[in-house]
C-alpha cells in the first residue's frame, strides 16, 4: 500500500502536495490523526486521543464515536469527548431508543457525509426533544459525520461545534477523507473485540496462559506487543530489530514475511465470522528443549488492505490446557497405534506412572512397558518425553 503526503493511497486520502496540502493543511500533522486511528484499533484507550487530534485540527469541540450493537441493546464501542460521562450515558438510555434520526441513518450510503439538515429538518430539530433537552444544553451544534456500516449496530463517527457556526468547506473535506481511515479502524476495534468475547477476553486467556501477542501493520511494523511477548523477546525467542519482528530461524522468518505479503495481496482471503483468515503455524524450540507455538493470525476487515493487521501468538505449549481423549485419538490414528498404545500414551501425557497405568488398566507392568515401547518405536520418539512434545506438536500444529 502506497503511502502519500496525505496518509495511505487506497484508504481515502487522495495524492496532495508534500509537506503542506493543497487545502493548507499540515500533511504530517493529517498522518499522525490518521496513523493515531489504526492504534485506538489495537489500544482502546488511545480512541479519545486519536479523534482529539482531529478535533484540533478542525476547529471542532465535539467527537462522537459509536458502534451500539442492535441486538443488545448495549455500546460495543462509544464515546462522546466534549461533553460530560453522564450527560452521554443519559442519550443513551433516555433518547436513543426514540431518537427519529437512528433510521434515517441507518437507511443513509455507508461513509456519505452527513450534516444536520441532511438527518432532519430546521422544524423536527427545534421542536425535538432531544435537540431541546440534550443537544442544546450540551452546545452539540452542526453536527457532521458519516455511518460506518458496522455489520449487526449502529455505527458512526461525528464531529459538532459549542456554536451554530458551521465548518468549512477545507474542514469538511478533512472530515470526508478521514473517515474510511475510522471505518477500517473501528472494523479492526470490533473484529478484535468480538475475538474477546468468544474466548471469554484474549487478554485475560493469553496472560493467564502465558500467552505473548505481538501485531504487525501490513508493513511489518509492530503496532502493539503485550508483557508476555516483551517477556518472551527477552528471553531470546525472537528479536525487535527496528521496529520490526525478527525470528532467529530463516523458515519462520520466511513464514512471516509470507503472512505479510499474503495480508497485502490484492485479493486477500475472506475472512471468517470473527475477522480471522486462515491462519499458519510453526514451532520453536528453545535450547532447553521447550517448545513454543507459533501462529500468524492474518485479521481483515473490509475490502482492500486498509485497516488489516497480522497478529502473531507465541503459546508455551507445556502451559496449554490438557489434551482431550479425541485429541489424543487422533494422535493414535496418525501412528496407527492399538487401543493400548493410546492408552499408554494419555497416561504419559497425564504423568502418570507407568505402574499405576498398568494397575488401573488390571494388566501387568511389564505389558504396560511393552505397550510404551512399541508407542516410542512408531512415533520415532526416544523417550517419554520426546513423546509428550511430539503429541505438544501434533495437537498445537493440526488440531488448535
Amino acid at each position: 500500500m502506497a503511502r502519500t503526503a496525505w496518509g495511505w493511497d487506497g484508504l481515502g486520502l487522495g495524492q496532495c502536495e508534500a509537506g503542506r496540502g493543497k487545502m493548507g493543511i499540515d500533511s504530517e500533522r493529517l498522518d499522525r490523526v490518521v496513523t493515531g486511528f489504526y492504534e485506538a484499533a489495537i489500544e482502546p484507550d488511545l480512541w479519545r486521543p486519536a479523534v482529539n487530534r482531529l478535533a484540533e485540527l478542525i476547529g471542532a469541540h465535539s467527537t462522537h464515536v459509536m458502534a451500539f450493537d442492535m441486538a443488545a441493546g448495549t455500546e460495543t464501542i462509544g464515546f462522546l469527548e466534549g461533553i460530560e460521562p453522564e450527560a452521554y450515558q443519559g442519550y443513551l438510555d433516555d433518547f436513543l431508543p426514540h431518537d427519529l434520526r437512528v433510521p434515517r441513518l441507518l437507511a443513509a450510503p455507508v461513509g456519505k457525509l452527513l450534516r444536520n439538515q441532511d438527518i432532519w429538518t430546521h422544524d423536527e430539530r427545534l421542536s425535538s426533544v432531544i435537540y431541546n433537552e440534550f443537544q442544546k444544553p450540551n452546545r452539540l451544534f452542526e453536527i457532521t459525520g458519516a455511518q460506518l456500516g458496522m455489520e449487526g449496530h449502529l455505527s458512526w463517527f461525528g464531529v459538532g461545534r459549542r456554536h451554530e457556526d458551521p465548518f468549512d468547506a477545507d474542514e469538511v473535506a478533512i472530515v470526508r477523507r478521514v473517515i474510511p481511515n475510522i471505518r477500517q479502524a473501528l472494523r479492526i476495534a470490533l473484529a478484535f473485540h468480538h475475538e474477546q468475547l468468544r474466548t471469554r477476553t484474549l487478554a485475560d486467556l493469553w496472560s493467564r496462559s502465558g500467552r505473548g501477542v505481538v501485531v504487525l501493520s501490513p508493513g511489518g511494523g509492530v503496532v502493539h506487543r503485550n508483557e508476555a511477548a516483551e517477556a518472551m523477546s527477552r528471553a531470546g525467542l525472537f528479536r525487535l530489530v527496528a521496529g520490526r519482528l525478527v525470528f532467529a530461524t530463516a523458515a519462520l522468518n520466511a513464514g512471516l514475511a509470507s503472512a505479510l505479503e499474503a495480508l497485502c495481496a490484492p485479493a486477500p482471503q475472506i475472512p471468517d465470522a470473527t475477522g480471522f483468515m486462515g491462519d499458519h503455524s510453526a514451532i520453536l524450540t528453545l535450547p532447553d528443549g521447550e517448545q513454543t507455538g507459533v501462529r500468524f493470525l492474518p485479521v481483515l476487515k473490509g475490502a482492500g488492505v486498509g485497516g488489516s493487521v497480522l497478529v502473531v501468538v507465541f503459546v508455551p505449549l507445556a502451559r496449554e490446557p490438557s489434551f482431550a481423549e479425541s485429541e489424543i485419538a487422533q494422535f493414535a490414528g496418525l501412528f496407527s497405534l492399538s487401543a493400548s498404545e493410546q492408552a499408554v500414551v494419555a497416561a504419559v501425557i497425564e504423568g502418570t506412572e507407568l505402574a499405576e497405568h498398568a494397575a488401573r488398566r488390571g494388566i501387568a507392568l511389564d505389558t504396560a512397558r511393552k505397550h510404551l515401547k512399541s508407542v516410542l518405536f512408531k512415533t520415532g520418539c526416544r523417550s517419554q518425553k520426546m513423546l509428550v512434545r511430539l503429541v505438544e506438536r501434533f495437537c498445537f500444529l493440526r488440531l488448535r
